[in-house]
């Protein structure tokens, strides 16, 4: 797994506002959730950036993120799919930022969940948008099981390659 930390440099008056990027594979690239950051509204201080799969929140940069921010602060995120792919997770973290005092603000959505304020229409929305992040990942499991079944009937070498011995 590969992890890295992103500073910029930020105001040093008012909330701290950090971004949360993630990617799944470290062959993907982070750059387009960066560029999106950089061209939103917000002064980004700090940049949290894990590739690991959003399945659960067990992820350093998340965990280093939520164990730094404090009351005040302002979490953005590209995208709700970028936090958590699974509902429960989503509603379990964004609850706990909220009830911590922060705000947090996904661009993709435009959503803006404050700690001093409540709107039931956004929080029906960040519920749909994370039941079909859920649906997508569990979508995604089922394609991915289909090919591998349809490449082992034709009698076909699934997961990783073997070593070339020659190379090692």
């Amino acid at each position: 797994m590969y992890l890295r930390l992103v500073i910029f440099e930020g105001s040093s008056t008012g909330p701290v506002i950090v971004a949360y990027i993630r990617v799944s594979y470290s062959s993907q690239n982070p750059a387009r959730q960066e560029k999106a950051l950089s061209h939103s509204p917000y002064q980004i201080d700090k940049s949290y950036v894990d590739i690991a799969s959003g399945k659960d929140i067990n992820r350093p940069q998340l965990k280093e993120m939520l164990d730094i921010v404090t009351s005040g602060d302002i979490v953005v995120v590209h995208s709700i799919d970028r936090l958590c792919r699974n509902m429960i997770n989503m509603c379990s973290v964004t609850l706990d930022l909220r009830n911590r005092g922060f705000s947090l603000i996904f661009l993709v959505e435009n959503l803006i969940f404050s700690a001093d304020q409540n709107n039931s229409l956004q929080e029906l929305q960040l519920h749909m948008m994370s039941a079909f992040s859920q649906f997508e990942r569990a979508l995604i499991k089922e394609r991915q099981a289909d090919g591998i079944a349809a490449k082992k009937a034709r009698g076909e070498r699934t997961g990783r390659p073997p070593a070339d011995i020659n190379k090692v």
